[in-house]
Parts: C-alpha cells; sequence; structure tokens
C-alpha cells in the first residue's frame, strides 16, 4: 500500500511537473493585462476606443493622454515587432506623480539599483528593477530647465537567481 501511494504521488508530481513547463504560456508585462509578445492588435484593444495609436517609426507606436490605473500618463510608447509581438514599452509621466509611482514600484518590487548622473547640461537620476521577468527603468532628467519622468519595461534577459 505504502509503495502504491509513493508511485501515486510520484505521477501526479511528474504531471504537474509537465503542466508547467508545457502549458506555460506568455510572460505577463510589468503592466497588467499586457504581455510579452503580445501582437499589435491586442495592445491596441488594451489601450481601449479614444485616440488611435500613431505610428511614430516602424514598430513604434505612441498613445497621448492615457490612464495607468488611475493615474494620468502623457504618452505612452509601445514597441511591437511583426514577429515578437509587444518588445519594450514605456510611460511618460508628470512630474508631480513621480513620488507615486516610484513609491509603488519599490511596494511591489522591493528597493531598486538607483544612480545620478550629473554634468552640466543635465541631471539625471535612474532607477532599475529586475523582476526575472521585467527590466524596469525609471529617469527623471532634468536640462536646461525642464523635467522629464519616464518608466520603460522590457523582458528581462537575465534572471536574478542566475548570478
Amino acid at each position: 500500500m505504502k509503495v502504491l501511494r509513493q508511485l501515486q504521488n510520484l505521477l501526479i508530481t511528474a504531471f504537474l511537473g509537465l503542466l508547467l513547463a508545457y502549458g506555460a504560456g506568455r510572460v505577463d508585462a510589468c503592466v497588467e493585462g499586457l504581455a510579452w509578445g503580445m501582437p499589435f492588435e491586442q495592445v491596441a484593444i488594451h489601450l481601449g476606443e479614444g485616440q488611435a495609436l500613431s505610428q511614430e517609426q516602424a514598430g513604434r507606436y505612441v498613445k497621448r493622454d492615457v490612464f495607468l490605473d488611475r493615474l494620468p500618463v502623457s504618452q505612452a510608447t509601445f514597441e511591437v515587432d511583426p514577429e515578437q509581438g509587444l518588445t519594450n514599452l514605456a510611460y511618460e509621466f508628470a512630474i508631480d506623480d513621480m513620488t507615486e509611482v516610484l513609491a509603488g514600484l519599490r511596494a511591489q518590487h522591493g528597493p531598486p539599483l538607483s544612480t545620478s548622473l550629473d554634468h552640466e547640461s543635465h541631471n539625471d537620476q535612474v532607477w532599475v528593477w529586475n523582476t526575472g521577468e521585467d527590466l524596469i527603468t525609471a529617469v527623471k532628467s532634468e536640462a536646461a530647465g525642464q523635467q522629464a519622468f519616464l518608466i520603460s519595461y522590457r523582458p528581462s534577459r537575465l534572471r536574478p537567481e542566475m548570478l
């Protein structure tokens, strides 16, 4: 009886392992509702009705005045490769929303790697998270008295546990 029970547990474990290995679909991107590899049509549907995506250059699309949850985004940029699908996305936020966005990322992904770059003409602050699935880069840039706050997402090429 004990051998039969162990065999049953082994089969269940093997089945679950195969299900996880072969049943895995696309990896979700950091932003809820999007997934790396998603085709352009699905990205456009996710963004909803209203102002259409404009094509800036081959594979790069921009949509203005969208929302990420309840936070306004002045510009969202999506890179969609015809064969690989969604490969990169970036959001431009108002500088006043920077603290809330950084706090949300820190709460979800822990403390970031951060650095500052000072030069005569510009001053940048950079925060980076590697979640294992996504590489998230937040940048506050100040040049000629103008401030900008951007966040970009792309699939991570290196899982932190591999280091």
